[in-house]
């Protein structure tokens, strides 16, 4: 049996149809024929049905699906092992991570880590924080960097910082002195683009229409969508001021103050079960990195451009 005729069975039994498969797999149709008869053949018997042009999977064929689905997990969970093997790599850490900590602080501490620690192989998966504690809890992560809460049962979850909440605009959004304007002129000029973070929107928006009832909104669901949008004079936002940090400093947006709302925090929380030495070192760097660096909004930036420095009397290295 070649790996190939189950990766043609696979994808054949998942569209149904062998132009479909042969596109997937980048082959020819008659190379899908070629290997559903092989696998045919060496099994005894018939895995689809032909009508005209059209295929169905037979009862045999749906029985033999979950298997080939695992051969090919098998194979290719091997053949990314012992590559990583010969990459050096000794150990590997997979961590589920929110969109809004993939864009600011994570690529800082895997990059430190990894100066230190090559051996160890990283896995990032990007997801959105409500899924994050579920794929920790199944064991599809090692580790989760969320910006909400996980009420999965057997985690631990650990607040690592508050991230002040801002209020950011297009760089054309003040005065001729460049002062703040008042937050009523801003919401007549602009849109307010909402639920860029899985926490803190209703709550604010409900306070915002109190005294504003006719507020106008759009649904980004992405930071970096919405500071694009911002830049582009679409919109206002409130954001963590973690993940602005950079556009501000270039002036590409502003950040305004107010005075009339309560703005509310933005925390990260890291969540994990596995009690591995490699989890529990890692934990510890990324615990470490929190508590001397990013309860100051510019701190990591300053850790990026003094990197072998130390900080606090610590080697972040």
């Amino acid at each position: 049996m070649q790996i190939q005729w189950l990766k043609t069975f696979v994808a054949t039994a998942q569209y149904e149809n062998f132009r479909r498969a042969a596109e997937k797999l980048f082959v020819t149709q008659p190379t899908v024929t070629m290997h559903i008869k092989h696998l045919e053949e060496l099994l005894g018997t018939e895995l689809f049905e032909r009508r005209g042009r059209n295929v169905h999977i037979t009862h045999a064929g749906r029985r033999f699906l979950p298997y080939a689905e695992q051969m090919l997990s098998n194979f290719e969970t091997g053949m990314h092992e012992i590559e990583s093997w010969r990459q050096g790599f000794t150990r590997k850490i997979t961590i589920a991570v929110s969109p809004l900590v993939a864009a600011s602080t994570l690529p800082l501490i895997v990059r430190k880590y990894l100066k230190s620690y090559p051996d160890i192989e990283i896995a990032i998966k990007v997801m959105e924080s409500v899924e994050i504690g579920e794929a920790v809890a199944r064991g599809a992560a090692d580790i989760g960097l969320s910006r909400m809460r996980s009420s999965e049962a057997g985690l631990t979850v650990r607040k690592l910082n508050d991230d002040p909440v801002v209020l950011v605009a297009p760089g054309d959004a003040t005065d001729e002195k460049g002062t703040s304007v008042p937050l009523e002129r801003l919401l007549r000029r602009y849109l307010i683009l909402t639920h860029n973070h899985p926490e803190y929107w209703d709550g604010l928006l409900n306070e915002i229409r109190i005294d504003y009832p006719r507020i106008r909104t759009m649904t980004v669901s992405q930071v970096y969508i919405t500071k694009r949008f911002i830049e582009e004079g679409l919109g206002i936002s409130f954001l963590p001021s973690s993940t602005v940090v950079e556009e501000i400093e270039q002036g590409k947006v502003v950040e305004l103050r107010t005075d009339e709302l309560s703005l509310p925090v933005a925390s990260t929380y890291l969540i994990h079960q596995s009690e591995t030495e490699e989890v529990q070192h890692f934990l510890g760097f990324i615990i470490d990195f929190y508590d001397k660096i990013v309860d100051d909004p510019l701190g990591w930036r300053w850790m990026q451009s003094h990197e072998g420095e130390t900080a606090g009397g610590q080697d972040f290295r």
